[in-house]
């Protein structure tokens, strides 16, 4: 039965069949507006005749593709519907007449029309029974969709492979991690479990329904964004349905949402825990890699009890032809002597014979697939570390020519065919590093300028800023132009991910003198031209230096700082001559990606925080989580931070008081005393600032990922320590929790946790953040060659076919004189064991840098004796102390893979900072990333906890090797990466009784692959 709503008088003439008919003509003639549909003279059937003509014209109006569009075909069909409005009901022709035209309408074409429904803000209550009743079998429509929730505005994008995927909690999960990877590789679409690896998705899938989904967004915020979201639970809500989408649209960045009839009535679809919804969902991935638009797809797998909300873009890039468009384009970009392998059979494909583009492969192999930025886009691709079989070396200018001679031809009519060529050479684009190699065009800069009001007119402020006088701050990226000031080195954007559409950064400007708490915003950057601008408006209150600091981040973590120099004069202060040479400047401070052309691929982290000094000396931190930033003056901090180093110092200094087990001796009294100093911490940085994310959706205690940017040496805090359950009480009644252990092994507490039921009454190692999150720590780099250069710059990194730590190609190890060559004996052992290539012991510092320079190993091992403070400071191996203040390359990197260092020293001064100043000179000459400590290790336990720690990376990086020559396909969130890596080493080291692991941080990228 279908709602006729405020229509029944109008159609009492038809029945359900013909209602559905003549709704549908009445909304399409609304929607073309005719002035003349005929006269009053004519006969009914002339009427008819007259609409039916109009409708036939307004759909070969839509269908007609513009000059040299290879897309236009995508917009055959198309008919724009409009709802009818009660109050002009008198002025629509009857009912049976527009039934008769839809029907000699519907006569005349080849397929059935799509529906494109423009709702102009008609209410939902009133809309989904029209909805419901265009999908009729009598009206024929291939599909029906409303078309105008979202507005046209490049946010979104759409890749090949394209991903489909359900997040780690759905009740599909288990189905599609299982999922079969389609063969031949490579394949036009992927289905996968999405993750923070996986930070943009093509189709995110819940199969709750649409309130579910809405509840489930909003409780936890979802890792993975989605340019089109398909809920199979359907359609549970009408008067705030649209309210519902919205939230998952605007949750989610996505410009589609799509609710499935629920399981219960679906037929195929029958239970969603068991999986049989996949069938539809490839049939659906399916239509789409024969080419068929997106609603028109939708419509084939799920029939058409679907409601669709689908925006224009999502339409048009979602086709198989915008893909190659833009994949072609992207062929032309590349430089011209640029090379790609590509497969016999692809080029057979798409250009008919390879000749015309391709000759023998002359070029060797590269890296891996698993080891290759996006090659795979999260899993594995087929090519196991070399070029596909048959494949060919291919000159990109010519492919996109042979392409764009051939694509007329193409019939897209199986998977294996266009779809799938079309997929292997965008993996490869990605894999050979290639579109890296673009030259860069315009450079793009950080760019300002203050804006205040004078008689009504806005004046630009270009010397300094007055006490009490609002300023208007405006930010962007953009080229040189004069009415802007710039930072002095270019924003390098030519490096950020080749996509179609905006990059989408945030932005978060702070002067802690001026301002209570960081302002927030948000930056459109196109492929080229200036960025959208974000504007903050404060008012300066105290006359002082001015130092606003800027920060660019991309998926929750830090890329770039900059800092705004300028003067608050008092209100009253007139500009004289003496002022004249006043100026505001900018000066870039921070740049913690050396590298962006890999961003693509780079996991989203749940917050990054920003260690520094204001103009004033204090030490600050700015945190940046979701769509919330603030700061906190740490004044303070040191004293929990030394109780922490000196506590740590006395277990160091009585290494056998703590070896008889973690649960014995006197680890029970030290985890106590670090729990409640941990807890202070929380109190201190979390509950005031974290906390309330819980209400945006972000649960900050199971947060994992975090990123850590001091931009000086000694802002280092230990974040590791910071214990998140309740603090114990300090009293002989307090004990570890009886799931303490297993919980480590596991790397997260059971469900039903006595400890967690009575915290006051028991300790539990995994409420400490270092063992529960990975911590990305960079320090800065004080730019000593260039002093205008960035604070903080990470000279290696994960990036094109090096982003995998190669940990087997050699070790050198040295240590302390205060370290017996005995307690070192077991881990040379080891590492000769489980290493293929030589392991050398570097007596001194000239021999290691021979080693160094003479066979380049990746595995760097030093447990020397720290000395002296500031630019004096030293580390000792061998009986000789080294100063490493500007360390020269020769003795980290010289050539090859970038190293990783284990640093892990002693420090008689009982105090953890200036042994950071170490890292940064010895990131600033190559390592990749360094493992060391933030508090006091002395020789024998630093030789016990280096040992564990390698035991454990060289056995997850055996395992890596292993599944990437066997083929095995791995989930994104599964490929084993450094920052994880090192957490489960740590959570092992506990469980052998090694607690000073939980000093054990890495300053480094932690997307490094294992």
């Amino acid at each position: 039965m279908i709602d006729r709503q405020y229509l029944a008088t109008w159609s009492l003439a038809v029945d359900d069949a013909g209602f559905a008919q003549a709704l549908a003509a009445l909304g399409t003639w609304l929607a073309a507006s005719p002035l003349v549909v005929g006269s009053s003279d004519d006969s009914a059937a002339d009427t008819a005749a007259s609409i039916a003509r109009l409708l036939v014209e307004a759909g070969q109006e839509q269908a007609r593709p513009p000059d040299q569009d290879r897309e236009g075909e995508q917009k055959r069909g198309l008919l724009a519907w409009q709802p009818p409005s009660a109050d002009l009901v008198d002025s629509w022709p009857a009912a049976s007449l527009l039934a008769a035209a839809w029907s000699a309408f519907v006569g005349q074409t080849h397929a059935g029309p799509r529906l494109a429904v423009r709702s102009h803000a008609q209410s939902w209550n009133t809309l989904l029974p029209m909805l419901q009743t265009l999908q009729h079998p009598a009206v024929g429509a291939a599909s029906v969709f409303v078309a105008d929730a979202f507005a046209a505005d490049g946010r979104i994008d759409w890749q090949l492979p394209f991903q489909i995927a359900v997040l780690p909690d759905d009740r599909l999960a288990n189905a599609f991690a299982n999922t079969p990877v389609p063969r031949p590789q490579p394949w036009p679409y992927r289905f996968g479990v999405a993750g923070r690896a996986t930070p943009r998705l093509e189709v995110l899938v819940f199969s709750g329904s649409l309130r579910q989904t809405a509840a489930r967004l909003l409780s936890r915020r979802s890792p993975s964004r989605a340019a089109l979201v398909l809920i199979l639970g359907g359609l549970d809500a009408s008067d705030d349905s649209k309210a519902l989408l919205r939230i998952v649209a605007g949750e989610l960045a996505a410009e589609g949402v799509v609710c499935v009839a629920p399981f219960a009535t679906a037929g195929a679809l029958a239970d969603a825990s068991s999986g049989p919804a996949l069938p539809a969902l490839q049939h659906f991935a399916d239509a789409l890699s024969h080419n068929t638009a997106l609603d028109i797809a939708l419509a084939e797998a799920f029939g058409q009890g679907i409601t669709a909300v689908l925006g224009d873009d999502l339409l048009r890039i979602s086709t198989l032809s915008h893909s190659l468009g833009t994949l072609t384009a992207r062929l032309r970009a590349l430089p011209a002597d640029a090379e790609l392998a590509v497969s016999e059979h692809s080029l057979w494909r798409l250009v008919g014979d390879p000749d015309r583009v391709a000759a023998t492969l002359t070029r060797g192999t590269r890296g891996t697939a698993g080891g290759v930025e996006g090659a795979d886009r999260g899993q594995h691709s087929g090519r196991a570390g070399h070029a596909l079989p048959s494949a060919r070396s291919v000159s990109p200018h010519l492919l996109a020519q042979g392409i764009d001679e051939s694509s007329a031809r193409y019939g897209y009519d199986h998977e294996s065919d266009e779809a799938a060529a079309l997929a292997e050479i965008a993996d490869e684009m990605r894999a050979s590093g290639a579109a890296a190699a673009v030259e860069q065009g315009e450079q793009r800069f950080i760019q300002h300028s203050f804006w205040r009001k004078h008689t009504e007119q806005l004046v630009e402020e270009r010397r300094r800023l007055q006490v009490g006088v609002p300023i208007m701050l405006r930010l962007r990226i953009g080229p040189p132009d004069e009415q802007w000031h710039s930072a002095p080195a270019a924003f390098p954007a030519h490096e950020l991910p080749r996509s179609q559409r905006p990059h989408r950064l945030q932005v978060v400007f702070h002067e802690p003198t001026q301002l209570d708490a960081p302002l927030l915003g948000q930056l459109l950057l196109p492929r080229v031209g200036p960025s959208s601008v974000a504007e903050f408006v404060f008012t300066p209150r105290i006359v002082a230096a001015f130092e606003g600091r800027v920060s660019v981040l991309h998926r929750g973590r830090v890329l770039q700082t900059v800092l705004i120099h300028s003067r608050v004069a008092a209100a009253d202060e007139a500009l004289d001559a003496s002022s004249a040479g006043e100026v505001i400047s900018q000066q870039l401070e921070a740049r913690v990606r050396e590298n962006w052309g890999e961003l693509g691929s780079r996991r989203r982290f749940d917050a990054s925080f920003i260690l520094n000094h204001s103009n004033q000396q204090r030490p600050l931190l700015t945190g940046i989580a979701g769509k919330r930033a603030w700061a906190k003056d740490l004044s303070g901090i040191d004293e929990p931070i030394a109780s922490i180093n000196q506590l740590l110092s006395e277990v160091a200094h009585s290494v056998a008081d703590y070896s008889d087990g973690l649960t014995s001796g006197d680890n029970r009294k030290l985890f106590i005393k670090l729990a409640r100093l941990g807890a202070d911490l929380y109190s201190s940085l979390v509950i005031d600032n974290l906390q309330p994310l819980q209400s945006e959706g972000m649960d900050v205690d199971e947060a994992t990922h975090i990123q850590l940017v001091s931009t000086r040496a000694d802002a280092v805090v230990p974040f590791e320590f910071i214990y998140q359950y309740p603090p114990p009480d300090d009293d002989a009644g307090v004990d570890f929790c009886p799931n303490a252990l297993q919980a480590l092994a596991d790397g997260a507490c059971p469900q039903a946790c006595a400890g967690q039921k009575e915290p006051r009454r028991h300790v539990c190692p995994m409420g400490f953040w270092g063992l529960r999150k990975v911590i990305e720590r960079h320090v800065y780099n004080p730019a000593i060659d260039v002093p205008n250069q960035a604070e903080v710059i990470v000279q290696a990194e994960p990036v094109g076919t090096r982003v995998r730590l190669q940990l087997d190609q050699g070790a050198l190890v040295a240590y302390s004189q205060e370290v017996k060559a005995g307690e070192v004996a077991p881990l040379l052992a080891a590492l000769r064991q489980q290493l293929p290539q030589a392991v050398q012991v570097a007596g001194n510092w000239d021999e290691w840098k021979q080693a160094i320079s003479g066979s380049h190993p990746s595995l760097l091992v030093a447990f020397p004796h720290n000395a002296g403070e500031r630019q004096d400071i030293a580390l000792e191996i061998g009986g000789i102390a080294f100063k490493t203040l500007r360390l020269p390359r020769e003795y980290v990197h010289v050539e090859g893979a970038y190293p990783l260092l284990l640093l892990l020293g002693c420090d008689t001064a009982s105090s953890a900072q200036q042994y950071a100043n170490h890292i940064r000179y010895f990131r600033q000459a190559g390592a990749a990333v360094i493992v060391s400590t933030i508090a006091t290790v002395f020789g024998p336990h630093a030789v016990r906890v280096g040992e564990k720690l390698l035991e454990v990376l060289l056995a997850i990086h055996r395992q890596s090797t292993a599944d990437e020559q066997s083929g095995t396909a791995r989930q994104p969130d599964a490929v084993p990466c450094l920052g994880e890596a090192l957490r489960a080493a740590k959570r092992q080291a506990l469980l052998d009784s090694l607690p000073m692991a939980l000093c054990v941080v890495a300053f480094g990228d932690a997307d490094w692959r294992l």
